[in-house]
């Protein structure tokens, strides 16, 4: 399943106050690197507004939350499951038609 990741936080409680390089920062951001159970497939942030937008694969609903408990901690977190229509298009045989 693909899910779409929304993750806000504000000025206060910004992981990078105590500089990017900081072990907060760091912590704060390992869970772009997804883990066995989660694929992250992209992340952009839009940093001036403390909003950051994931895609990402997971078998199931849990894994995910556990993979975003940190993120959550912090600020706003919306996960929402999506379709690829893209690949449905194709599978449906429409695509360049």
């Amino acid at each position: 399943m693909l899910f779409h990741v929304t993750n806000e936080h504000d000025h206060e409680s910004c992981p990078g106050r105590g500089g990017l390089g900081s072990d907060e920062a760091r912590e704060a951001q390992k869970w772009l690197e997804g883990n066995e159970d989660v694929k992250v497939l992209g992340v952009w942030g839009h940093q001036p507004s403390h909003k950051s937008f994931a895609i990402i694969e997971a078998s199931d609903f849990a894994a995910v939350t556990a993979l975003l408990r940190s993120q959550m901690l912090i600020g706003k977190t919306e996960v929402l499951p999506v379709n690829d229509n893209i690949a449905t298009r194709k599978e449906r045989g429409h695509w360049g038609q």
